[in-house]
């Protein structure tokens, strides 16, 4: 009877709108967003001379239009991507829609490690984004440890507290070494806040095989996913192994969360809008929701830091 009712409301999640119409919306804000964000800052670029600076190596503007805003507008939209469907693993591993990266310290753990690297170590400058992974997964890590630890395979609720406990510490760890270091802190309160003003095309080179694999792995397993959103004991009823694919859900987020911090710091608010956003306008099958999730958190993320950059220049 429970595997029943499961295939049936499984059928229901999957009979949901086209996203046909969204994706088409999606694509075009992206394109306007990345035109927007070639053209416009310190130097204007007129359109009749974009396409030139992007595949001219010899053109006088190949170098602010490739070599610093592209880049910075490739980072943006890996890192958007990276965390909205980071933020949609997580709202389903744990059906709880108020849940985003920062929920398995993935934000806390990254900022402890480039914060004590920048004021203990400022020699390792140009490893950050390795450094920034290494501790976002330790902190994942961590999570997902006490989670398990406390009476076998890791519950929503047992997650949501872990992630709560071990965030609080993190936190607590960077506001003291802000304190002790103050001197410092000007290296490191770009990270702090999230920026992508430090963008490269090999930092972005590094992140995105990351960025790749999360997001492939994540759109291939829709099918136990849709399963998660059921209690436990229907998805079981189904054939699913409820605790291996909430890790597995989980450890996914982890990657792509901590590949989009690595790639611009402890940004915050994507992956719990966007995936949101997305449900309300398409549905919760997440053959529909992970893709245009992608393309939202591209879009908003790269639409954002066009903002930041140019409505309070040249702060």
């Amino acid at each position: 009877m429970r595997a029943a009712l499961g295939r049936l409301r499984l059928r229901r999640l999957r009979s949901g709108r086209s996203p046909a119409l969204w994706t088409a919306v999606g694509v075009a804000l992206l394109a306007a967003a990345t035109a927007v964000a070639l053209v416009v800052g310190s130097v204007a670029i007129p359109l009749r001379d974009l396409a030139g600076a992007l595949v001219d190596p010899g053109h006088p503007l190949r170098v602010l239009v490739f070599d610093v805003r592209l880049a910075r507008v490739v980072a943006g939209a890996a890192t958007g991507a990276a965390l909205a469907v980071a933020g949609a693993l997580l709202q389903t591993t744990v059906r709880n829609p108020l849940a985003d990266p920062g929920l398995l310290g993935v934000n806390a753990g990254a900022g402890v490690a480039v914060v004590a690297a920048l004021v203990l170590a400022p020699g390792l400058g140009g490893s950050l984004p390795w450094i920034a992974f290494a501790g976002a997964l330790v902190a994942v890590l961590g999570v997902l440890g006490a989670a398990w630890g406390v009476g076998g395979a890791p519950s929503p609720l047992k997650i949501l507290l872990a992630g709560v406990a071990v965030q609080g510490m993190l936190f607590a760890a960077i506001a003291l070494l802000t304190y002790l270091f103050a001197d410092r802190a000007p290296a490191f309160v770009g990270f702090t806040v999230g920026s992508l003003s430090g963008a490269t095309w090999s930092a972005t080179a590094q992140a995105l095989p990351l960025v790749a694999l999360g997001l492939a792995g994540a759109l291939a397993a829709h099918r136990p996913l849709d399963l998660l959103l059921l209690d436990d004991g229907s998805a079981a009823a189904a054939g699913l192994d409820v605790g291996r694919a909430r890790l597995a859900a989980s450890v996914g987020a982890a990657v792509l969360a901590a590949a989009g911090v690595a790639l611009a710091g402890m940004v915050g608010f994507v992956g719990l809008l966007v995936p949101n956003g997305v449900r309300l306008l398409v549905g919760p099958a997440h053959r529909r929701l992970l893709p245009l999730s992608a393309l939202a958190g591209a879009a908003l993320l790269v639409a954002a830091d066009g903002a930041a950059r140019t409505l309070a220049a040249p702060v």
